[in-house]
């Protein structure tokens, strides 16, 4: 669900900035701090991380400025409610008629955790201070690192019951922002959940579409912006769609997600997005090695999961750990740093500097946000590595901090000069993204 506020640019362009030397505003006699923390999770970040006071200090100084929201706002009845942009949806559609309800997965703890922790803030402390260069200190990537003092207390102090109590509920937590749900989301969506609904069934309807199960709709051609007929399992047959995926849909209930009941579980509107990449990679050809740069909390490797397939992630050490949680506490065979290798490898990025050999590197929408020497790295490493690329990214150039812009992938690799591209399409899931198949030459 895209809005202004989630983007972690905007977060550290004001986290690094000055503080104005003028008269700090009152608060309205309504506020709460903690709803306040809820709807903005930069600020949130920034209280944790010392940047700033307290709630009532950014909204003074800076929130009320901003126009940051101090209460969740109602559903009105516009396209999106008033909360989502009308550019979410791949239709104009006015309703959807039967929108299904949003379900909130509750923390499951189990008798696994504390080994599962263990070896997390294992892994965890072998990386540290390993990184060649400090890359994860610039651009949007610093947040990162310098918020969450709890989650980075619990790793430095080998505190695994506290490192488990903060992973069961990732998909609720400010730990999630800019990867996938999070507490803002939540937030909303609890309290506004028609958008969320209508934004799922778009993102189902898009996949559908994508796979030829669902006839494309033409704006020359009868009512485009008609809202569809009947329920939504008309349109979208679940039978059919995971037929033609390969797999099933199923997603597994770690770390307290929230979506939609399908089937006996929930599946959040991010996995969507997922699946579809996994189907594209299938579509790609059959690749028994295979690495990803980036990879969020671990969705597609875990719909790229396969008995065949070795699946390498490489990032973060901070995302390290939230993929780590997410692929073990879902039964997955999983190495992480130091541990002997197994099917699916979870690393920090610095590992792409290894003597290791793929048959495919994927990237989703990360390379923009890398600081632009960091990101040409990685385009001639890729390159060294693997001889496919595919890459599913936007391109917008945008501010990433006050020092440069989001890097376009295109120009990256036309810098590099080692590639060909194989193809070029618009992206079926998200609107303003492309999706590229690059060789080397």
């Amino acid at each position: 669900m895209a809005n202004r506020l989630s983007s972690l640019g905007a977060s550290l362009r004001w986290l690094r900035g000055q503080r104005p030397g003028r008269r700090s505003d009152s608060l309205p006699s309504h506020f709460d701090p903690e709803r306040y923390l809820d709807l903005n999770a930069d600020v949130a970040m920034a209280v944790e991380a010392g940047l700033v006071a307290s709630a009532e200090e950014h909204y003074r100084v800076f929130g009320r400025r901003e126009g940051r929201p101090i209460q969740v706002p109602s559903a009105t009845a516009e396209l999106g409610g008033g909360i989502a942009g009308q550019w979410t949806y791949r239709y104009p559609y006015r309703a959807w008629p039967e929108l299904p309800a949003i379900a909130f997965a509750a923390p499951r703890p189990g008798p696994e955790d504390d080994a599962i922790a263990r070896r997390l803030i294992a892994a965890w402390q072998s990386g540290a201070g390993r990184a060649p260069v400090q890359a994860d200190n610039e651009g949007m990537w610093a947040a990162r690192t310098q918020g969450f003092p709890d989650f980075h207390r619990a790793l430095q102090g080998g505190d695994a019951g506290a490192l488990a109590g903060l992973l069961n509920n990732l998909f609720q937590s400010h730990l999630a922002h800019g990867i996938a749900m999070g507490r803002t989301m939540a937030t909303l969506a609890r309290h506004a959940p028609t958008p969320f609904a209508a934004s799922w069934c778009d993102r189902l309807l898009r996949l559908s579409e994508a796979v030829g199960l669902a006839p494309i709709r033409s704006p020359e051609q009868g009512d485009y912006a008609a809202a569809l007929p009947g329920p939504l399992a008309h349109h979208v047959a679940p039978a059919r769609l995971e037929a033609e995926l390969g797999f099933p849909l199923a997603f597994p209930e770690v770390g307290a997600p929230f979506g939609v009941r399908y089937g006996a579980n929930i599946l959040p509107e991010h996995a969507l997005t997922h699946a579809y990449a996994a189907w594209r990679v299938g579509q790609l050809g059959r690749f028994g090695r295979v690495v990803e740069i980036g990879g969020g909390f671990g969705g597609l490797a875990w719909f790229l999961r396969h008995p065949d397939r070795h699946y390498t992630i490489l990032d973060l050490p901070f995302t390290n750990v939230l993929q780590g949680w997410f692929l073990l506490k879902a039964g997955l065979n999983v190495s992480l740093a130091g541990e002997p290798d197994a099917a699916i490898r979870v690393w920090p990025w610095w590992e792409i500097e290894r003597n290791e050999r793929y048959d495919l590197a994927i990237n989703q929408d990360s390379l923009p946000e890398m600081p632009p020497e960091t990101a040409a790295m990685y385009i001639a490493r890729i390159r060294a590595i693997a001889p496919l690329f595919y890459s599913i990214n936007q391109e917008a150039a945008a501010p990433n901090t006050d020092a440069f812009r989001q890097a376009v992938v295109a120009d990256l690799v036309a810098r590099d000069g080692g590639y060909r591209r194989l193809g070029r399409h618009l992206f079926w899931m998200r609107d303003g993204y492309v999706e590229e198949i690059y060789a080397r030459r």
